[in-house]
């Protein structure tokens, strides 16, 4: 056991069915959101190119529309329940809609958890997450014949029993504490060194707060600029999207703080450049110091600034590790 990690306090209940919808849900949604900017775009009219390219954008953001809903579509088998508890006696397997099994540790020669390392910043899938349990004794399948459908050949002819939990790598970190505090002896590990739990650095709140901040007045900005239905709802399609993103970066979602960090660096960093070119071109025109234009500059000068910090703080070394833990479900 680490001893940066303090045991559990009792036995440890892993809600697989709410881990595996949770990964379900955050792509779906982020899919949906899309699609139904696209649809509204070509409905609307707020799509250049033509008939052509409106019937396209259209047929783009029903797919991912589609995609959007399919939790509420699949939601008896995305929502079923479905609970891992480990104690001092062993594991059971909750299933009340499938089918549920115990196991004690004096049944199990060995226990490995197989994960993939975090995808941290990269859109790419790892492998699956899975829990292996290998029998002491042979006659195992026949003293639990309500957990055949988990059996798999083993290299030295005998049947091992494998316990799937798809991608949500959120099972892992409870589980290895599990395991670690009460299988010691069997316990097997096939992946790489979890950290310790951390708690949501200062530095993911300050740079939350100033997007947030940035995207209320842009939307703002352009209702005064433009009041019209479309315009309104085009605003409250993509104010949906970037909250769902902001929620993602808040709850440490390593694909979302990469991207929010990327983005706002690049905004940033255009805008400045862009308001320097911009003075450069009107300091000739302008009689008189250079004071002067320094008011009309200053919101630009201090949205983009506040913009590079925040992709800069999101960058940091211990925010790229909160979301490591996060990953895990830490």
């Amino acid at each position: 056991m680490r001893g940066d990690t303090p045991p559990p306090p009792g036995p440890v209940i892993v809600d697989v069915g709410t881990a595996q919808a949770r990964q379900m849900i955050v792509g779906s949604a982020v899919a949906g959101g899309i699609g139904v900017v696209a649809v509204a775009a070509a409905l609307t009219g707020d799509v250049e190119g033509g008939t052509g390219t409106r019937v396209t954008a259209f047929l783009i953001g029903a797919v991912f529309t589609l995609i959007g809903a399919l939790p509420l579509l699949l939601r008896r088998i995305a929502f079923r329940p479905r609970r891992l508890l480990f104690d001092s006696t062993g594991l059971r397997w909750e299933d009340p809609q499938g089918a549920p099994w115990a196991v004690g540790w004096a049944e199990l020669a060995e226990v490995t958890l197989g994960y993939p390392a975090p995808a941290t910043g990269s859109a790419r899938l790892g492998s699956a997450v899975n829990l292996t349990l290998r029998p002491a004794d042979p006659a195992f399948h026949e003293a639990h014949p309500e957990m055949e459908h988990l059996a798999v050949p083993a290299g030295d002819g005998s049947r091992s029993y494998r316990v799937p939990f798809g991608h949500a790598l959120s099972v892992v970190g409870p589980a290895d504490r599990a395991l670690r505090h009460y299988a010691p002896g069997v316990y097997r590990r096939e992946g790489p060194e979890i950290p310790a739990p951390r708690d949501r650095p200062t530095a993911v709140k300050v740079s939350v707060a100033i997007v947030g901040c940035y995207w209320a007045c842009a939307m703002a900005v352009a209702l005064v600029m433009d009041a019209s239905l479309s315009t309104l709802g085009m605003a409250a399609l993509w104010t949906v999207v970037v909250a769902l993103w902001l929620g993602r970066v808040w709850a440490g979602g390593a694909l979302a703080v990469a991207r929010m960090a990327g983005l706002a660096q690049v905004i940033g960093v255009l805008g400045l450049v862009t308001l320097g070119m911009l003075g450069l071109i009107l300091l000739p025109m302008t009689d008189g110091p250079v004071a002067r234009l320094l008011p009309a500059f200053l919101p630009g000068l201090a949205t983009t600034a506040a913009l590079l910090v925040s992709g800069r703080l999101l960058s940091r070394d211990d925010v790229r590790a909160w979301t490591v833990s996060r990953t895990w479900g830490l």
